[in-house]
């Protein structure tokens, strides 16, 4: 018998594979990294809210994490506004000083902190 037939030589000798093999190899390993969105306790939910409130109310900022497909996302920012299942963030980006905002939902939140750092615009308030 041929050495191809033995053992696993058949696969060993083809070391070729179709384009559309290796697409769907890849997409199969990339769905298999997707994370899966968790589902948070109402406790969980109300100290979320309560947190966004008080950015929004006393202008401090507030550290996110929020869903991402493959990995969490992280955004520090002042919540700005707030509408039926969304609200408002505004950010600095600290590498060239630029103000942005975005949208977020509250279903992707899945942790909020107000910030620990210092802020001067707390201290003239007081």
């Amino acid at each position: 018998m041929s050495k191809k037939l033995e053992r696993n030589g058949l696969w060993e000798s083809s070391r070729m594979m179709l384009p559309q093999h290796k697409e769907s190899a890849i997409r199969n390993q990339k769905e298999m990294q997707r994370i899966q969105r968790l589902e948070l306790d109402e406790q969980e939910v109300q100290i979320i809210s309560a947190t966004l409130s008080q950015s929004q109310m006393y202008k401090k900022t507030v550290e996110l994490t929020l869903y991402g497909e493959y990995q969490p996302r992280f955004i520090t920012g002042i919540v700005t506004r707030s509408k039926h299942g969304e609200f408002r963030v505004d950010t600095v980006d600290p590498s060239n000083g630029v103000e942005e905002w975005s949208w977020i939902s509250y279903k992707d939140v899945l942790k909020a902190e107000l910030s620990k750092e210092f802020n001067y615009d707390e201290m003239i308030y007081r």
